[in-house]
C-alpha cells in the first residue's frame, strides 16, 4: 500500500525526472550519489555490468573486525565509490537527473537551508530555456543536516510550471551582480557599513535589525521604490 514496491516498480531514482539535493557546494549531490546509484541497482541487470568493468565491491564481512579493518574497508569502500562514479552509467545518470540543478549553485555557492531550493530553482528555468517538458513529471527531493537526519520526499511538476520559471530570471540575475572586495565584505560582515552596496530598486530591502532588549535579531524590512 506504499508509494514503492520494490517487487513491481521501477527504482525510484530511474522514476524521477530529476534529483533535487541540498547542496552545501555544487557537486555534492553528484558526489554523494554513487552510494545510492549502488543501493538501487545492485539488484538489477545494469550492476552485473558495472562489476565486470571496476570488480566486485569490498564488503564489511571481508575485512578484520578491528579498529585497523575498519579503517581498511572505509578506505577501499571509498576508492570503490570514485570507481563507480566513473562508469558510463553513472555519469549518464548524474548528467540526466542532477547537472541542472547544480547550475546555479556553482555561481553562488553554499545556501545553507536555502540550497535545496535554489537547486529546484536551477533545474526548473534550465528545463525551461531547455524546452523541455516537465508537466507530469516527477522529481525527488532529498534534504539532510549535519548529523544523520535527512528527509527524503516525492514532488509532482504542475501544469503551471512553465509560466512560474519564466518568471524567475534566476540566471539573468545572477548574471547582474555586482562584485565586492574584501574590505566591502568585511564591513558588511562585521555590521560597520550603513549604506547598501547596491541601492535598492522597486524591492523588498532590509532597513534594521533589532539590537539586545529590541526583539534581538530580528530583520525588519520594507519596500524601496
Amino acid at each position: 500500500d506504499g508509494r514503492y514496491n520494490p517487487e513491481e516498480d521501477e527504482i525510484l531514482t530511474e522514476q524521477w525526472m530529476r534529483i533535487i539535493v541540498h547542496l552545501p557546494y555544487a557537486f555534492q549531490g553528484k558526489r554523494m550519489f554513487p552510494d545510492v546509484f549502488r543501493h538501487d541497482r545492485r539488484e538489477l541487470p545494469v550492476w552485473d555490468s558495472i562489476t565486470e568493468e571496476i570488480g566486485p565491491e569490498p564488503l564489511p564481512q571481508d575485512f578484520p573486525q578491528t579498529s585497523e579493518g575498519i579503517e581498511e574497508f572505509e578506505r577501499a569502500n571509498d576508492l570503490y565509490r570514485r570507481l563507480i562514479s566513473k562508469t558510463d552509467e553513472f555519469k549518464i545518470f548524474a548528467e540526466q537527473r542532477i547537472e541542472k540543478t547544480q547550475r546555479a549553485s556553482s555561481l553562488i555557492g553554499n545556501q545553507y537551508t536555502g540550497s535545496i531550493f535554489l537547486a529546484l530553482m536551477s533545474t526548473m528555468e534550465s528545463d525551461y530555456l531547455d524546452g523541455t517538458e516537465m508537466n507530469g513529471k516527477k522529481v525527488g527531493l532529498c534534504g539532510y543536516g549535519s548529523g544523520a537526519k535527512a528527509k527524503v520526499f516525492e514532488g509532482e511538476v504542475q501544469e503551471q510550471w512553465k509560466e512560474i520559471s519564466s518568471r524567475f530570471e534566476l540566471f539573468e540575475r545572477l548574471s547582474k551582480r555586482t562584485p565586492i572586495d574584501k574590505t566591502i565584505y568585511e564591513s558588511l560582515h562585521r555590521g560597520t557599513r550603513k549604506d547598501s552596496v547596491v541601492s535598492p530598486n522597486a524591492e523588498f530591502a532590509l532597513i534594521g535589525i533589532g539590537a539586545e532588549g529590541d526583539l534581538e535579531g530580528q530583520r525588519r524590512y520594507a519596500w524601496v521604490e
